[in-house]
């Protein structure tokens, strides 16, 4: 994890805007388009760190933080337009509740906290209905927003309910989501939304009991959910994702949470049937509809239960056969060794015949030992008996020892074995990733012809550490690149020493996503070769 400085330039420039808001009390008129304009800093801010810390192109939910970086700029673009709107807009609010309708919207498909990215396509498309249907009811909740210049405008109710509903909707996304680095991004913009609802709120009932105006400098303290914001989505998540979590408690998660969002959507739709009598029967469709949506999905949850079910049942059947496989394989190099054992026994004075005899012999052993260690490794870590040791490393230095330890390797086989890593200091299994480390050079080794390279890299950026190693080989063939980390994947001959027992990148795969990372494959380059890329949080 990449330590962090002290005095968070992003924070320097959040409270900078702040105070600049303060000293211009004295001399602004009207001092609240000075909190506008201050805000729309603020949200532009905001939107330039949501960006900054945007996951690179592949990774899964890329697009939901795009998404809240458009958020943030429609809400600085809002703000903007509540600064001018006496100016230029002659009072019209037109633009400005456009502009937060739209920001509502964005934000509410940000952080629908439903189906995962490769969940089934139908499960998607009920969730997306879900998002919608929320957002139709945010626009009417919210309508108008906070910063009506009219203080006695409509019942306060509804503008109240839809921040308390927008702010409940991102816990859940807290919940529903688990994967890093979304979590990070939900987990900033629940509290901003907590906190922002408790600001208007608060400012709102002070404004209509007359206790402050609406220039009061005070109501500076809603650039606070900004500050929260800005602090938050900087740092790690406590606690990590729920990758590790035990299995009931990620099928409840799957469950309550699109129940928990099925009574927010009904309960809203009722208030809104209650206080709206218009719109009673759009209302009542609405909450049918969800209802409706809602068991739609339970149901194809229990269908795709039962296929993972059936799924289970058929890698169970292949790991069997993987295991009769396996002992076919056993079976020839302990044929190997009763044979030699037996020339050893027989042979009297023939030197050489005994030196070959015991090669084999060695060479038979280290074959069983080196398919029993695998199997061994492999089962223990899908049956979750390896839990990680997890303790801040210097990954350089580790990658640096594997380097060192392969390079006798890499120059008997003739390719050269190079190294680009950047200082890193990490929260990490060293085991596991020296393991994994070694699997990927060793493989890339033995199938790089002689002349070649292979190139190990360490890179950080977007909240993550990207670990590649990259050879100039002759390239996966197209049954190994459909599963590359399947049992047994490995179906060639190796350019360079032994063959293997083709479970390293299955024991590879395993590891990674023991520690929380995930490891994947490139497309296939021109030039050729192979690309292992591997993932780690920060």
């Amino acid at each position: 994890m990449a330590k962090v400085a002290r005095s968070d330039p992003w924070m320097v420039a959040g409270v900078a805007i702040v105070v600049a808001q303060l000293l211009a009390a004295s001399w602004a008129e009207p001092f609240v388009d000075t909190i506008s304009a201050g805000m729309a800093l603020l949200a532009i801010l905001c939107a330039a760190r949501t960006i900054r810390l945007t996951p690179a192109v592949g990774v899964p939910d890329r697009w939901r933080w795009q998404a809240g970086g458009l958020a943030w700029l429609l809400w600085a673009a809002q703000w903007i337009a509540n600064a001018v709107q006496d100016s230029l807009l002659r009072h019209d609010q037109l633009l400005a509740k456009g502009l937060s309708e739209a920001r509502l919207a964005v934000l509410v498909f940000a952080l629908m906290p439903l189906a995962a990215p490769d969940d089934d396509r139908r499960l998607r498309w009920l969730d997306a209905i879900f998002s919608l249907a929320f957002a139709v009811l945010m626009t009417i909740l919210s309508w108008p927003d906070l910063f009506d210049a009219d203080p006695k405008g409509p019942d306060n109710t509804f503008l109240y309910l839809g921040y308390v509903a927008m702010a409940l909707f991102a816990g859940l996304s807290v919940i529903g989501n688990p994967a890093r680095p979304l979590r990070r991004m939900s987990r900033a913009l629940f509290v901003t939304l907590l906190a922002y609802a408790v600001v208007g709120i608060s400012s709102r009932e002070l404004i209509e009991h007359g206790w402050l105006g609406m220039d009061a400098p005070v109501f500076a303290y809603g650039d606070l959910p900004f500050l929260a914001y800005l602090w938050l989505i900087g740092r790690a998540t406590p606690g990590g994702d729920h990758g590790n979590a035990p299995e009931y408690r990620r099928v409840l998660l799957a469950r309550l949470v699109p129940l928990a969002v099925t009574i927010l959507i009904v309960a809203l739709s009722f208030i809104v049937a209650c206080s709206l009598p218009g719109n009673a029967l759009p209302a009542g469709i609405m909450a049918l509809t969800i209802l409706v949506v809602y068991a739609a999905r339970a149901a194809l949850i229990e269908a795709l239960h039962h296929q993972r079910r059936e799924a289970a049942f058929v890698r169970e059947q292949a790991r069997a056969t993987g295991l009769t496989d396996l002992m076919h394989e056993l079976r020839s190099p302990l044929g190997a060794i009763a044979l030699n054992a037996s020339i050893v026994r027989r042979t009297v004075g023939a030197q050489p015949a005994l030196d070959r005899a015991a090669a084999a012999i060695e060479s038979g052993c280290m074959t069983i030992s080196r398919l029993l260690d695998d199997v061994l490794a492999l089962e223990r870590l899908e049956a979750g008996l390896t839990p990680p040791a997890i303790a801040r490393h210097d990954l350089a230095a580790l990658l640096r020892e594997v380097v060192a330890m392969l390079s006798a390797e890499a120059e008997a086989y003739g390719v050269t074995l190079t190294a680009h890593l950047v200082p890193a200091e990490v929260a990490v299994d060293a085991a596991a990733v020296r393991r994994i480390v070694t699997n990927l050079i060793d493989n890339a080794l033995r199938f790089t012809p002689r002349g070649g390279r292979v190139t190990l890299s360490l890179a950080y950026g977007h909240g993550q550490y990207q670990l590649t190693v990259a050879d100039t080989g002759a390239g996966l063939s197209p049954e190994v690149r459909a599963a590359p980390f399947r049992r047994f994947a490995s179906v060639a001959r190796p350019l360079n020493g032994r063959r293997g027992s083709g479970l390293g990148l299955a024991i590879t795969h395993a590891l990674a996503q023991t520690i929380g990372g995930t490891i994947s494959v490139d497309p296939p380059a021109a030039g050729g070769g192979t690309t292992f890329r591997l993932l780690l949080p920060e």
